[in-house]
């Protein structure tokens, strides 16, 4: 089982980075990488993930940041509406505006 390096505890704090096994638990990590990953953390996702991977669980996450979206959608020329978190209510223009 290849698990989460120990050095970025402080992304996986309610869980044991040891204990998360980057297959099974592939969606998690990348969405924590996503959004609270430094540049050390960015190299490892990218080294351990397919770019594939990344965007499709990116796309599909209604729980990565608007921020995260738009630059995701911006690294790898992606139409921002393609995302989930992009579509919530919330992000929604007010009628009338």
């Amino acid at each position: 089982m290849a698990s989460v390096p120990e050095r970025f505890r402080v992304i996986f704090w309610d869980v044991r980075p040891e204990s998360l096994d980057v297959r099974e638990h592939k969606r998690f990590i990348i969405e924590r990488v996503l959004e609270f990953g430094d540049e050390d953390a960015y190299r490892w996702m990218f080294a351990t993930y397919a770019d594939e991977e990344i965007v499709a669980v990116a796309r599909a996450s209604p729980r990565i940041s608007p921020r995260t979206a738009v630059m995701l959608a911006n690294f790898y020329g992606i139409p921002e509406e393609e995302f989930e978190c992009l579509r919530s209510v919330s992000l929604r223009k007010p009628r009338g505006s």
